[in-house]
């Protein structure tokens, strides 16, 4: 199987796996799901994902134009910390249409990319140098972690 088909599945089965777990969320978006670091409860991760998809699909995009990813200097736990304090408003039905939103667009984007596209690479906010493969893997793996801790919170199977 080529990659850009492999990726297709592997979005697709962390969104449909998200999906899932946030269909069984019920009236529990105030649940904390992490008790150290940022310690955010469903609705902020949830609007985390929203944020963290949009920030990597666009620095995918930048690196593909000759870019070389975010700034040597940036700050990802600040960043994070940040985002989801500025979007302190959003409801989980607005984060999860972004997530949708975003999630359309990149797999239009994903149409025409070669080979060699996506061996390209650049600095990810992690400060690793990683290629648009890998940008666009770690978006599924990204998101499939956090839906997995919040289900094991939850208790959703």
């Amino acid at each position: 199987m080529v990659p850009i088909q492999q990726i297709r599945e592997e979005l697709a089965d962390s969104r449909a796996r998200l999906n899932q777990v946030l269909n069984a969320v019920g009236d529990r978006w105030a649940a904390q799901v992490y008790s150290e670091g940022a310690q955010w409860n469903v609705r902020q991760l949830v609007t985390h994902l929203a944020i963290s998809e949009a920030g990597m699909f666009s620095t995918a995009k930048a690196i593909l134009k000759g870019g070389e990813g975010v700034p040597a200097d940036f700050d990802l736990e600040r960043y994070n910390r940040r985002s989801v304090e500025k979007n302190a408003e959003q409801t989980p039905e607005a984060a999860r249409a972004a997530l949708d939103q975003s999630r359309t667009e990149i797999l239009a984007w994903m149409c025409d990319l070669t080979d060699e596209q996506l061996a390209r690479s650049g600095r990810h906010a992690s400060m690793q140098i990683l290629t648009i493969e890998e940008f666009l893997r770690l978006i599924a793996s990204h998101e499939k972690t956090h839906a997995d801790d919040i289900a094991r919170v939850l208790g959703v199977e």
